[in-house]
């Protein structure tokens, strides 16, 4: 059984759903194909279930944060959708936001209000979504058509937009056949890493056993032989042996992305005190253990923590200046770092270099397009890497709808091409022909807006081929009812 689609979207993630919404707001007949029986598993996951969707600041804020290469990839993505703009669509889609501590939430902070944003404009915009549908084979044609392979359903599009995500938590769907399909098309994909990951720890000073037990506030050094490499700041949560929190995750991917192995870390468990100042308090616990517990207490560390480095230090003997030093430069010997299935993001992907950074459009397939995690692209924690997924998404659609309006002009000049109305933009202009050449040329973006002003959505969408979507291989009954009662699918 085969179907024709304008542009079919593997993967309905974040990235794959944003995609989903961006293309029906513009009028671009889609299907969105998800392997598991619901879309957004793992964006339900995101923020502690809280769903932290984007971080305070400007898209330059964003694009430091970030690091290089990726920072330099994304910087088109980013300035046509930055942080505040990503802020004000999902309030017009019906979710308020908010900032805590410098990150963006929705106001309820459920990642199910999110979630149901999407599927709700999916469903108002009568785009289809295809559950329980693993893409087994995505291959190029002779004459250009890719080809979607979904068991005994096969699809045929000019174009596809990978949006499959990483390889951490598989459950969610996240499998690695993303970075399969694009091999498979002539890519170069970079080894799949564990990001923003817990690491195993032998260090002497953890308390054992301990449910949970937390360091809120602590500054990570990164060594390499006696010198300073990097430096991360937040929480430690200590489970046994294991060390998550923003400190731990931020410095694991930083580790993976430098491609770290002869590293060393250094914790200080007391950054907001000077050195001076701490020998200074600790020359008042007259060297006892219980007197020390008391000034990590006092400074937030977690009772089971505190007694456990207490004892560890009169252990190792000294004055208190021996003490402060260890406290601001405490070892934290690693013994691992978690595996890539317990990360939060993936490092590695389809290498960006061989992807145009204006367009999110292949260098090596024509028509072959990517979104968020599938490539390699990773940020610090603090809603970098949804943003990521949801900016590259909506960057990729336009691009998309840049090539159906050139493909469709050349069809018909200038002479007999019928009168349009006026958008929203640009109301009682008359329309100059499509430039040919320049930063507005048919095929990439222009930065700061959602679709080109040459055709209205409505324009757009009644010139688009008409297809209908077979009904899914699983899926809820819902979506069946759904797509009986639509039309001109």
């Amino acid at each position: 059984m085969a179907t024709t689609a304008e542009v079919i979207i593997v993967g309905a993630g974040a990235a794959g759903l944003m995609a989903g919404v961006a293309a029906g707001e513009a009028g671009l007949p889609c299907l969105l194909v998800e392997r598991r029986h619901r879309p957004g598993l793992k964006l339900l996951l995101c923020g502690n279930n809280r769903c932290n969707i984007s971080h305070a600041g400007d898209a330059r804020d964003l694009i430091a944060a970030y690091g290089e290469p990726v920072g330099t990839f994304l910087k088109t993505a980013l300035s046509a959708f930055p942080p505040a703009r990503l802020r004000r669509w999902f309030e017009a889609a019906g979710v308020p936001t908010c900032l805590n501590r410098d990150r963006i939430y929705p106001t309820s902070e459920k990642a199910d209000d999110v979630l149901h944003c999407f599927t709700d404009r999916l469903r108002e915009l009568s785009v289809p979504l295809l559950l329980n549908c693993p893409v087994s084979a995505v291959t190029r044609l002779p004459e250009g058509i890719y080809q979607v392979s979904c068991g005994a359903i096969v699809f045929t599009a000019p174009r596809v937009l990978l949006a499959t995500g990483g390889v951490s938590y598989p459950k969610t769907g996240s499998v690695g056949d993303g970075q399969r399909f694009a091999g498979e098309l002539g890519h170069t994909v970079l080894p799949l890493q564990a990001g923003l990951a817990g690491m195993d720890s032998a260090a002497g000073w953890l308390p054992r056993p301990a449910a949970s037990a937390s360091l809120p506030t602590t500054r990570l050094t990164i060594t390499q032989r006696g010198a300073a490499v990097g430096t991360t700041e937040g929480n430690v949560l200590v489970e046994g042996n294991v060390l998550r929190g923003t400190a731990i995750f931020d410095a694991s991917r930083m580790i993976a992305r430098r491609g770290w192995t002869d590293f060393e870390l250094e914790l200080d468990v007391l950054p907001d005190m000077s050195l001076a100042a701490v020998a200074a308090r600790l020359q008042q616990t007259a060297g006892r253990a219980r007197g020390l517990s008391r000034l990590l207490t006092a400074q937030g560390l977690d009772l089971a923590v505190a007694d456990s480095l207490a004892a560890w230090l009169e252990q190792r003997g000294g004055d208190a200046s021996a003490w402060a030093r260890l406290l601001k430069a405490l070892p934290l010997p690693i013994a691992g770092i978690r595996p890539v299935k317990e990360a939060i993001v993936t490092v590695g992907g389809v290498d960006l270099s061989e992807i145009n950074p204006d367009t999110m459009e292949s260098r090596r397939s024509p028509g072959l397009y990517f979104a968020g995690e599938v490539m390699d692209i990773d940020g610090p924690t603090g809603g970098y890497n949804l943003h990521a997924a949801f900016a590259t998404a909506r960057l990729a659609i336009q691009a998309m709808i840049g090539t159906v309006v050139r493909v469709e002009q050349s069809a018909a000049t200038a002479a007999n091409r019928p009168p349009t109305k006026a958008g929203r933009r640009g109301r009682g202009k008359a329309r100059d022909a499509t430039p040919t050449s320049g930063r507005n040329a048919p095929g990439r973006s222009v930065p700061g807006e959602d679709r080109p002003a040459e055709m209205s959505s409505s324009e757009r969408r009644r010139s688009l081929p008409r297809w209908k979507t077979p009904p899914p291989t699983g899926g809820d009954e819902s979506w069946r009812q759904r797509q009986r009662g639509s039309k001109g699918k």
